[in-house]
């Protein structure tokens, strides 16, 4: 909980106003929605395309909060409370999250990569719990609204806070890491994501290291061998950067895929400095070794030991919509409907092929978003990767569907390929395949909202123990 006074707020806001109404009165935390806010909160009055704060915030004056954060003047509110303004409100809010970073006591670690950032989150977070009270961010909360509310949630006497850090535009991450400044940077990987703001992989390197600029004076960085850009990105600005890795390069830290294990999920190795752990966990897929060994080496750098490496990773819970597998009479459902770009669409379709064995593999993928003049060049290599997979269908949302068509070879791969508009058809559109169960993978961009689809398959039935 925040231990903060709406004076010591707004100082570290740089806010003027009504400071004077209310400069002893004790702020409990923050709030962005004035139906839930809490009495002693700080409200905030953002504003959006379809929403301006500003408009509640007599409503959170009235609920008990301990002061409001405006943008421009409100003199109904004369008398009420604390009004403190600001230039920009979501700035504002990035600020005291910053002050109370810098007040709290705990380490911090940030995590970013372009595919399986919250996963590694959520295992780095699971480890260190053995070595001390930790801190996370609330699921994938990870941008400049989320990032700030988080660090604000946090009482700042935990060991460790570890937060998950997401950007789409050159900017973002000078904001995030201005912000957060991280004991501890991990950079798990890149891919082309995010094109139309950050302009290539190149940019996307760029701007993912730029974090390692932030890192304190004695701070650490650990960043994936395997992607030359990112690696040679990172050197340049930490050149005591250290590496891992999960494609054999030689590092102190490497993670291994052994395959699928016999009960379900996989098996997997990791050498952490020498030592070396072989076990099972509930996951499938290559790339899940990549975010093992990136949460692991920042753990055992933190004093985790292999038992509390092991315990975390299999108490790790997938993120919701992210390779969740769930069971639909006949059909195993894959519901990683979160999101997607080049390269965790790759895997993602990889995983389901290897768990897919010898049944019949199904293929629902939407368009994969803001990847700017290399879309068209993009979707067509996506066709490719699936006209590989053995895949017997791929159903398409959403556009640039013809050149995912393109790169299945034009009518030439065996397989069937369908555009398709309504989830409501899904059903019929598998009866046409005369298929009678296997294995459908769901996936696209957040926009497309494909967990539309899954609803359609898989309805209340429960999850099938992934």
């Amino acid at each position: 909980m925040l231990n903060l006074t709406v004076s010591q707020a707004a100082s570290a806001m740089g806010a003027v106003g009504d400071v004077d109404n209310g400069q002893d009165i004790r702020v409990s935390g923050v709030c962005t929605d004035s139906r839930v806010l809490r009495p002693g909160e700080i409200f905030f009055c953002l504003s959006g395309e379809n929403f301006d704060g500003h408009e509640f915030a007599g409503k959170a004056m009235a609920g008990g909060a301990a002061a409001v954060v405006v943008s421009r003047p409100l003199p109904e509110l004369s008398g009420q409370g604390p009004v403190l303004m600001v230039r920009d409100v979501l700035v504002a809010l990035g600020a005291l999250g910053c002050a109370w970073r810098m007040a709290a006591c705990s380490k911090v670690v940030a995590v970013t990569g372009s595919a399986g950032k919250t996963t590694v989150k959520e295992m780095l977070a699971g480890m260190l719990e053995a070595v001390g009270a930790t801190g996370k961010n609330y699921k994938n909360f990870n941008n400049q609204l989320g990032v700030p509310q988080c660090m604000l949630g946090l009482s700042g006497t935990e060991a460790f806070w570890v937060l998950e850090l997401g950007i789409s535009l050159p900017h973002d991450m000078d904001e995030l890491g201005a912000m957060v400044r991280p004991d501890v940077a991990v950079i798990n990987n890149i891919g082309p994501a995010h094109l139309e703001g950050l302009g290539s992989l190149e940019g996307v390197a760029r701007a993912k290291t730029d974090l390692l600029r932030y890192l304190s004076d004695d701070g650490s960085a650990f960043v994936c061998m395997d992607y030359p850009l990112l690696w040679d990105c990172a050197r340049a600005i930490r050149p005591d950067v250290i590496g891992f890795s999960a494609m054999g390069a030689e590092a102190p830290y490497r993670g291994e895929y052994l395959g699928q294990a016999q009960g379900g999920g996989g098996r997997f190795r990791l050498t952490l400095r020498g030592e070396v752990l072989e076990f099972e966990a509930p996951f499938t897929g290559s790339y899940f070794a990549e975010n093992m060994i990136a949460a692991a080496a920042v753990a055992h750098s933190l004093g985790a030991n292999a038992a509390a490496i092991e315990a975390g990773v299999r108490a790790t819970s997938v993120p919701e919509h992210r390779f969740e597998v769930r069971a639909a009479g006949p059909w195993t459902v894959i519901d990683d409907a979160y999101n997607a770009n080049p390269l965790s669409m790759r895997r993602s379709i990889a995983s389901a092929a290897e768990l897919a064995d010898q049944r019949p593999l199904v293929l629902v993928l939407g368009e994969m978003k803001e990847l700017g003049q290399d879309a068209p060049r993009l979707h067509r290599e996506l066709g490719q990767v699936v006209a590989g997979t053995g895949a017997q269908a791929l159903l398409w949302f959403g556009g640039h569907g013809d050149e995912v068509h393109r790169g299945l070879g034009n009518g030439h791969w065996p397989g069937t390929f369908m555009q398709t508009e309504e989830p409501r058809n899904l059903k019929s559109n598998l009866a046409e395949l005369g298929l009678t169960g296997g294995v459908v993978l769901v996936k696209g961009s957040r926009s497309c909202k494909m967990e539309r689809y899954v609803r359609e398959l898989v309805g209340n039935e429960g999850d099938c123990g992934q």
